[in-house]
């Protein structure tokens, strides 16, 4: 068997891995399974509720608007306590209007997903 040959069949091997992978996974995201968008997925399946302090201190504040930071933003491992009973997340987003939302803590729970901490942008 020539080199020829032997490259022939290796390509032939790699179309046909490539047609299975997509056939198998074409479906789904390639960022779906990372860390980031695993805490986010439960953030948001485990549902959203105010912690008192926050209810106080931003009246205005509804839970639309902290889901939809929440599908944008980044988790910010190095300051949250993943390890830590109850795990807690920081999440963070770079906005350009003040008044925004710019991080948020929350806490998760069995039953739901708390938000204890709430910075907007200046």
């Amino acid at each position: 068997m020539n080199f020829w040959q032997r490259l022939s069949r290796f390509g032939i091997g790699i179309v046909i891995g490539i047609a299975l992978s997509l056939y198998f996974f074409g479906s789904r995201g390639c960022g779906s399974w990372l860390p980031s968008a695993q805490v986010r997925t439960s953030i948001v399946e485990g549902g959203v509720q105010f912690s008192s302090e926050v209810r106080e201190a931003h009246p205005a504040l509804t839970v639309s608007e902290v889901l939809s930071f929440v599908g944008s933003a980044d988790v910010n491992f190095g300051e949250s306590g993943p390890r830590d009973t109850p795990q807690w997340y920081l999440l963070e987003q770079e906005g350009e209007e003040p008044g925004t939302l710019k991080a948020l803590e929350v806490v998760l729970r069995d039953t739901a997903s708390v938000v204890r901490r709430v910075a907007f942008q200046d």
